[in-house]
């Protein structure tokens, strides 16, 4: 059974070490943008840890005591939630923990009175599992950009009130 645990449970760097696993077939699709990428975990690694705001929006899931993966989001643009990172690790994908990390964080949201969630992915193969999780979990392809890689597709859903 898959439980949510917070930052402080783990030591710092494991942020960093569950994306550089979770996108490894990503990096090797764009090998010179490799160690950019692998500095933008580790702050975002580094942020989490440092920042009690930042770790109050972050989770780890677990099997047992091993982390699987980890997802955050941002409550800043009342009353529109931001999912931020959403990935599980490659040995445990395909088996609904990324749908459930998305439906712990609309329940967050739907319990703070939010409206709608609004989550970035790439218009790029590596992101398509994610893009039909979005779509089958009740997500609207919304506004698409142009990223400095490719697309930026962004997915909307509106919030049920209970």
């Amino acid at each position: 059974m898959i439980i949510f645990k917070p930052v402080t449970s783990y030591k710092k760097g494991t942020i960093s070490d569950i994306l550089k696993l979770s996108y490894q077939d990503f990096t090797s699709s764009f090998p010179d943008r490799k160690m950019e990428l692998y500095a933008r975990w580790e702050q975002e690694d580094q942020d989490a840890y440092d920042n009690p705001v930042i770790s109050d929006h972050v989770l780890f899931s677990c099997i047992n005591d091993t982390v699987i993966g980890y997802f955050s989001w941002d409550d800043r643009n009342y009353p529109t939630g931001i999912i931020g990172q959403n990935c599980i690790i490659p040995s445990q994908r395909n088996r609904g923990y990324g749908k459930r990390q998305i439906e712990t964080i609309e329940e967050k949201f739907r319990v703070s009175g939010f409206r709608d969630i609004s989550v970035l992915t790439g218009n790029h193969s590596f992101f398509y599992p994610a893009q039909r999780m979005y779509l089958s979990s009740g997500f609207k392809t919304g506004k698409v950009t142009n990223g400095p890689l490719f697309e930026i597709i962004e997915f909307n859903k509106q919030i049920s009130q209970k």
